[in-house]
């Protein structure tokens, strides 16, 4: 885009309009960049000069954004959430209008929070002309048409997923530890974090996000049976809410069911504790949390607790639902994360202490279940 056009007034001036709006009536700073350089900053707390060492890719989320007609919402590796709506000029992206969450107000970011206010970026963005309103709609009616869409949203998006169902798993097993150790807080903080990408997922369509958001209240139901909670119990909470659900008309009216939904459905996890599993295979989930630090293998997991291998794979696998090495980087990841919680080790002592020998693969492994890095993990639950 030719500077003359980027530093007109006209545009300056409607973007500073913008900027004004939105701070007034979604309390989010704005930003105006151009190829990968930030052009006017109205969103200072947000570190867009590192944007790239976060894992972000401005212009892959601006031309994103134009592709699919809606705001692009992402994750940086340090757990913040960032938005964006593309800048056009004759149907092309010549730019783009950014905001991102506040990093000391993450705790109180909620999934409809975030995702209202990406689309009403988009929509002061439409108003002031900094955005083809009809472009945009001509897209996102064509991707929603598309049958390969989630496809490919799953293959350019990194922070985003396909369905419910992978987002939840992404967070199942921080969710369940949480639940565990009865800490209502942050248990909340990581179903908002779910809430999030559902939003994200399901856009401006209330029916879409609706199915989206009953697809994600089954699976925690399952889940939380399957764990150990009484299926009458939380029956009771999904039935007396379930009711309300089939008459909920905007979006306002589903962040009121998901927020008594939500707070009642811990409360009811909380309180249930899971059943033991058989005294073999407790024998070796001791034996296994007892010596994370070390180099284990199935063998002598086995030979600890008296069974063949083939035996101990048949009977592990059938009593716990997981195979001995996805249940093994499960406790060790529950582990890193303690020590991130309660020490000060730094993260290559957290990887040895956790039996990882390799600082990469440990990142790697930890991300797969948290979506985030190890360091963003920290600066997360430090609130910053």
């Amino acid at each position: 885009m030719p500077a003359e056009t980027w530093n007109s007034e006209a545009l300056l001036g409607s973007f500073q309009r913008l900027a004004d709006r939105y701070h007034k009536e979604r309390h989010f700073g704005a930003a105006l960049m151009n190829d990968g350089r930030l052009a006017v900053n109205r969103c200072e707390y947000y570190p867009w000069h590192r944007a790239r060492q976060r894992e972000l890719d401005p212009a892959r989320m601006i031309q994103e954004s134009l592709r699919w007609g809606e705001p692009n919402i992402a994750l940086d590796s340090e757990g913040l959430y960032v938005w964006c709506v593309p800048l056009c000029l004759n149907n092309e992206a010549a730019g783009g209008l950014f905001s991102a969450v506040h990093p000391d107000r993450v705790p109180e970011e909620s999934g409809p929070l975030i995702a209202q206010a990406a689309w009403s970026l988009l929509e002061l963005a439409c108003e002031t002309n900094l955005c083809n309103e009809s472009l945009m709609r001509l897209n996102r009616e064509q991707g929603r048409a598309s049958a390969t869409k989630a496809e490919a949203i799953h293959s350019v998006k990194r922070n985003l997923y396909q369905n419910p169902r992978e987002v939840y798993l992404q967070e199942e097993f921080a969710l369940l530890a949480a639940i565990r150790k009865g800490d209502k807080e942050r248990a909340r903080s990581i179903i908002n974090r779910i809430l999030i990408r559902i939003y994200a997922l399901g856009g401006e369509d209330l029916d879409v996000l609706k199915t989206l958001v009953l697809e994600m209240v089954v699976l925690m139901y399952r889940t939380a049976v399957d764990k150990g909670a009484n299926p009458r119990e939380l029956l009771g909470v999904n039935s007396s809410y379930l009711k309300e659900f089939n008459d909920i008309k905007d979006f306002t009216e589903l962040s009121h069911w998901l927020t008594g939904w939500l707070e009642d459905f811990i409360s009811s996890s909380l309180i249930q504790v899971a059943p033991a599993p058989p005294d073999s295979i407790a024998l070796a989930l001791e034996f296994m949390k007892n010596n994370l630090a070390e180099p284990l293998t199935r063998d002598e997991v086995a030979r600890a607790c008296n069974m063949s291998y083939g035996y101990f794979s048949k009977i592990f696998h059938q009593k716990t639902g997981y195979t001995f090495t996805d249940l093994l980087n499960k406790f060790r990841i529950e582990k890193a994360c303690t020590l991130f919680d309660e020490t000060a080790l730094n993260i290559n002592q957290v990887a040895l202490e956790c039996g990882f020998t390799d600082q990469s693969y440990f990142s790697k492994v930890f991300r797969r279940y948290h979506g985030v890095s190890p360091m963003g993990y920290r600066r997360r639950k430090a609130g910053r």
